[in-house]
Formats: C-alpha cells, sequence, structure tokens
C-alpha cells in the first residue's frame, strides 16, 4: 500500500442548518506530530456539508489522503416490496430537493417504501427495531462501550440517520465528480495513487485501547492519542465534535500501515460498508 500524504478525521454533522456547528475537520501528517483543526477556507463561522465535500474535492487533486468521516455508508440488509433497493440512488432520490446534501426529508412523509423502518416523529413506527444494524455494527459492539446505533433512528440524542443519509448525498456527488482520483472504500477497490474515503467511528477508536471515549478534555484527548502513537495536542479541544475529529486523524495515520485492514472478503461489506478499523474476526463477519 503506497503511503498517505496526509490523514483527515472528520466529525460529520446532519443537522439541517445553512452550516453545522458539530462539524469539524482535522488533519494529521505522517509521523507523530499532533493532529490539528483545519478551519473552513471559505466561511469563518464554520464549516458546512457543502464547504467540506468542496474542500475535499479541490485540496486532494495531486495528494494522497486517507479521509475518515463519521457517518454510515451504507443500510442493513432489510427488504422492501418491488425489489426495491437502500442505496445511495434511493436516498439522492428521497432527499433531491433539499440543499447542502440534507437528508431530512428521508425521515419525514410522504410515505415511502422504507418509511415503516425509521423510527421518527413524523411518520409512525411499524417496523422500527434498533437491532437493524450493519455487520460492522455488530462487531463494533463487541467492543465495551461501543454502541453504533441504526441507521433508521431519527430521534434522541444518539440519532444517527439524518447524518448517514446527508453523507450518502456527498459520497454519491463525490464518486460522480472525483471518481478517477477518490475511491470510496469498501465499495471501490482502493486506488493505488489517488485518495481513499473510509467511515469512521470515533467513538470506538479509544474503547478500542481501553481509554475514555469522552474527548472535550485534553487529558482524555492526549491519553487516547498516545495509544494511537501520537504526540499529545497543547490546548483542549472546545467540544467533543473537535476531540473526535482530532483523534481520528491520529487513529488514520496509525490503522493506514496495517494493509490487512483494507482487505475484507465478505461481498456483503461491498453494499453495506464497514467502519474502517473495526477487524474481521477469522476472514470471517458474523
Amino acid at each position: 500500500m503506497p503511503a498517505f500524504d496526509c490523514f483527515v478525521g472528520i466529525d460529520w454533522s446532519g443537522d439541517k442548518n445553512p452550516w453545522q456547528k458539530g462539524l469539524k475537520v482535522a488533519v494529521a501528517y505522517p509521523g507523530c506530530a499532533p493532529p490539528s483543526l483545519k478551519p473552513c477556507p471559505d466561511r469563518k463561522g464554520g464549516w458546512s456539508r457543502s464547504d467540506v465535500v468542496k474542500w475535499i474535492a479541490d485540496e486532494f487533486q495531486d495528494r494522497r489522503a486517507l479521509i475518515g468521516i463519521d457517518f454510515a455508508f451504507g443500510f442493513p440488509q432489510v427488504t422492501l416490496p418491488e425489489n426495491i433497493i437502500l442505496d445511495w440512488e434511493y436516498a439522492e432520490k428521497v432527499c433531491a430537493e433539499s440543499p447542502n446534501f440534507y437528508g431530512g426529508a428521508f425521515f419525514r412523509p410522504p410515505i415511502l417504501a422504507h418509511s415503516h423502518l425509521v423510527n421518527s416523529r413524523w411518520l409512525p413506527k411499524d417496523r422500527y427495531s434498533a437491532n437493524h444494524l450493519r455487520m460492522t455494527d455488530f462487531v463494533a459492539m463487541e467492543t465495551t462501550g461501543a454502541r453504533p446505533q441504526s441507521i433508521f433512528n431519527a430521534v434522541g440524542p444518539a440519532q444517527v440517520g439524518p447524518s448517514s443519509i446527508s453523507g450518502m448525498r456527498a459520497l454519491r456527488f463525490l464518486r460522480r465528480t472525483c471518481e478517477d482520483r477518490i475511491a470510496i472504500w469498501p465499495f471501490d477497490d482502493v486506488i493505488r495513487s489517488g485518495s481513499v474515503i473510509v467511515e469512521i467511528f470515533p467513538r470506538y477508536y479509544p474503547l478500542a485501547k481501553g481509554k475514555s471515549a469522552m474527548l472535550a478534555g485534553r487529558r482524555e484527548l492526549n491519553a487516547a492519542l498516545a495509544v494511537y502513537e501520537s504526540e499529545g495536542v497543547k490546548r483542549s479541544p472546545k467540544s467533543e465534535d473537535e476531540g473526535d475529529a482530532l483523534l481520528a486523524a491520529a487513529a488514520l495515520r496509525l490503522l493506514s500501515s496495517q494493509d490487512a485492514l483494507f482487505h475484507l472478503p465478505d461481498e456483503a461489506i461491498r453494499t453495506q460498508g464497514w467502519i474502517f478499523g473495526v477487524p474481521v474476526r477469522n476472514g470471517k463477519t458474523p
């Protein structure tokens, strides 16, 4: 696997505002220097999802980056009527009228083929289940404290649904505009000369090493950075979102050296996605 020039951790946000307060971007470079937060080049107030997508497309035209983004890249295996397939194209069709890659329409009326599966205050809950999870989510849950949420959940502080649907729309756009130089793993084979986008679960990384996943404090963040062979930051992050992005960038830097993490044998992973760094035990998934 050719070396990467830099490592990017992105704590994503699915909120409906014009720009996303919780969306944070951090960058780490080869070596062990601490990661640093990247300000939005076009907006002093912070990043929007559209800003991040534009930055990725523009920034990595001639540099090879490993870019981790915090949302579910795919859907669990579910059956819909009329052989409808839940994928990026379906998500885009449902949400196409919403700007800034917003995914809220997926969880609102009108009632569509998937609507019976969602946990939403706007739609009846016919068959929502918190156990509608992907294979990678079940494996991640074997780590104490790691609790991936169903992509169909749009209620409460732990909701991942709108964030993931907005993220799928962003990935679809990047694939269409940057396919020749950015691979989206594991849906695409990793290209040897271009950048790679992977799914991350920032809370998983410290928990997998026996560290606290509460990363808003400098002491806790630096303890987590240390187990990923990174020097610590000098200033405390201002939020959990900042801490998550910073640790993710450092974790990607270390994990990228393990070529085996990029090779997953189960073809179902190609459609469901996989959290980078979560192991496949004995070459098999549950």
